[in-house]
């Protein structure tokens, strides 16, 4: 079957119609879905918007390699190693992520050595953390991906990194046994 010109810019119209909606569906699910405005879970620990005593626990959750969780019930699904709901604790790991530097530290072929979400759970709202320990021949150092208040998609997270982790990262060991 043989296409007028006039059937055939319709066709082509539709298409581009079709491919329009396409991307702006996955601009949607990776850029905006999920996401909310306000300051990040360290930048409202560090302007005092969040203290300790609002903080009612933190979960430790354990995402399965290579997977990323975009929705709630992604999220939900996942493995919890430990609920922390000891306030001297929650205010040890508040205190320490507090001082994380924004950006992202240099190494030189850094190799990962541990990875956890956090879901901080406040009175009201919530946050998810991505936290990832990376090791090298000279460093080491604790990446902390901190999405805004009640957000669910890791692509509008800010990245920090601390230095000195030591203590977070046994307040986590510690809770997951």
């Amino acid at each position: 079957m043989v296409l007028s010109p006039a059937q055939n810019r319709l066709l082509n119209i539709a298409a581009l119609i079709f491919a329009a909606f396409g991307l702006a569906w996955i601009v949607y699910l990776q850029a905006i879905r999920g996401t909310t405005v306000g300051p990040d879970f360290v930048q409202a620990i560090k302007s005092g918007e969040i203290t300790a005593d609002s903080v009612t626990s933190i979960e430790v959750v354990v995402p399965p390699p290579g997977y990323s969780a975009f929705t709630a019930s992604e999220y939900e699904r996942l493995t919890r190693l430990a609920t922390i709901t000891d306030q001297t604790a929650n205010n040890d790991i508040l205190t320490a992520l507090q001082v994380a530097t924004p950006g992202q530290y240099s190494q030189n072929h850094p190799s990962l050595q541990s990875h956890v979400y956090l879901k901080v759970n406040c009175q009201e709202d919530f946050f998810w953390l991505n936290v990832e320990e990376y090791q090298d021949a000279k460093s080491a150092v604790l990446q902390v991906e901190a999405n805004n208040r009640n957000a669910l998609n890791p692509n509008g997270a800010t990245l920090y990194y601390l230095r000195n982790y030591s203590e977070v990262l046994s307040l986590l060991q510690q809770k997951e046994k």
